[in-house]
């Protein structure tokens, strides 16, 4: 009997097999929506979003078992079910990242790379020959798939400001890749090759901790901003780009509305840059708003060179860019 529903399923698969990421995508995107109005269905999609991690956890030693069976029915079963997973984490993930990417080189890099390996992840062919071959690449690409869908769903799931999902998803990943160290040395030829991986395996997480200022913030959204003089109940004047250098006495205003998740109380920095001026002002958000925390970073104090090109960077304590604001001093 099961074996005649693993069958059919696989069937759908290769009939259909656009359906499984359109079905994940459209759940990102509604849970991505119900989050912003802090709806108690969000967190259970996301965490049906995870429902295949277990099967992550033991998918190599269970396809070792299956191999010394049925070698063909175990790659062919294993296979199918991981790349399934695989998908399900990353369509879902997609939204998360697109809502909370800037036009900013890191944040359009990372989240053309997720797209692509979610594309990836639907071309058997390519799957087939890039990712399943080896036991390498294949927990690669769960660590990967894994790591990204933890960015996205620890801050719904369980309310964990951004900056704390980052460090853990990363020490959650480089355990499991630790764990499965031997099924995936044994995967590879040659003494070099097996030695680069196992650097790798810690090499990679510092590498994205190091370059965190370069992810988007996932989870989060930036709904409304801009760079104005007034500020009336936390509702904006008109929008400034320019300024002449007497109308500063006035002071500057930084606004920002900002979508998190119901329950989520997180940090944000508002970073003020001018020539080699540098002020860092921080402000707390709460989760769970449909129009976003409405929060705001007010200068009044100025440096005798201010005319020039002012940025206001708004961040996360990890320095991931929410949203970035330019205006110009005119003497």
């Amino acid at each position: 009997m099961s074996k005649s529903l693993l069958e059919r399923a696989l069937e759908v698969e290769r009939r259909m097999p656009w359906l499984l990421p359109t079905v994940s995508f459209a759940a990102g995107w509604l849970s991505f929506v119900l989050v912003q109005r802090g709806e108690a269905l969000a967190r259970l999609i996301a965490a049906l979003a995870l429902a295949g991690w277990p099967w992550l956890l033991i998918e190599p030693w269970l396809r070792k078992r299956l191999e010394r069976k049925k070698a063909r029915l175990g790659n062919l079963v294993v296979n199918f079910i991981s790349q399934s997973l695989q998908q399900e984490l990353l369509f879902f993930s997609l939204p998360f990242l697109i809502g909370a990417t800037e036009l900013h080189a890191g944040h359009v890099a990372f989240t053309g790379i997720a797209a692509a390996a979610a594309l990836l992840s639907t071309i058997d062919p390519w799957y087939e020959r890039f990712i399943a071959v080896r036991a390498a690449r294949r927990m690669t690409f769960h660590a990967y798939c894994s790591w990204l869908a933890a960015l996205v769903v620890l801050p719904i799931a369980l309310s964990l400001p951004v900056e704390q999902a980052l460090p853990l998803s990363l020490i959650g990943v480089a355990a499991w890749l630790l764990l499965t160290l031997p099924l995936s040395l044994y995967s590879l030829r040659g003494v070099a090759a097996k030695l680069a991986w196992a650097v790798s395996i810690l090499v990679a997480p510092a590498l994205l901790w190091v370059a965190r200022a370069q992810l988007p913030a996932a989870g989060l959204a930036v709904t409304e901003a801009r760079i104005t003089q007034t500020i009336d109940d936390l509702n904006p004047g008109q929008r400034v780009q320019r300024l002449a250098r007497p109308d500063l006495e006035r002071g500057v205003i930084a606004f920002a509305a900002i979508r998190a998740p119901s329950g989520l109380s997180q940090e944000v920095i508002f970073e003020w840059r001018h020539a080699d001026h540098l002020e860092r002002i921080v402000e707390q958000i709460q989760g769970g708003r449909s129009t976003g925390f409405r929060t705001f970073s007010r200068k009044q104090v100025f440096p005798e060179a201010a005319a020039g090109s002012w940025t206001v960077d708004v961040l996360t304590p990890q320095q991931q860019l929410l949203k970035r604001l330019r205006f110009d001093v005119y003497d």
